[in-house]
């Protein structure tokens, strides 16, 4: 296993952590958002980082479809955080106390699960 590999399973496990501390925050602290557009952004600078930086160095494919689920997430959080920020408000985004802001966290960890497992998996193939 590279050097890379390696950060990128160390950022990995960060992301578990702040998956984590999102859900806490959502059941145990109450309404804090932000504390959530934080860990939110930090999530799509993480995933951002494993997309472009870490998929290059590896030399790892990164297929349509991936790129697709990369740039949906990536929208999804932008648009909650612009909503925070007061740039616009959908009604259909109340994001207050909402359990949305866990949402930009569990994603930015699912395609990165999934995107690490692949390849271990293409590897082992």
């Amino acid at each position: 296993m590279g050097t890379y590999e390696k950060q990128e399973k160390v950022l990995w496990y960060i992301q578990i952590l702040i998956f984590a501390a999102a859900i806490y925050i959502y059941f145990q602290m109450g309404n804090r958002e932000l504390l959530q557009v934080i860990l939110a952004a930090v999530s799509m600078i993480s995933l951002t980082a494993d997309r472009f930086y870490f998929s290059s160095r590896i030399g790892q494919e990164v297929y349509f479809s991936y790129s697709i689920a990369y740039g949906v997430i990536l929208l999804f959080g932008i648009v909650l955080i612009l909503d925070f920020a007061g740039v616009f408000h959908f009604e259909v985004l109340n994001t207050t106390g909402k359990m949305l802001w866990a949402l930009t966290p569990a994603l930015a960890l699912l395609w990165k699960t999934k995107f690490i497992a692949f390849r271990e998996w293409d590897q082992n193939q």
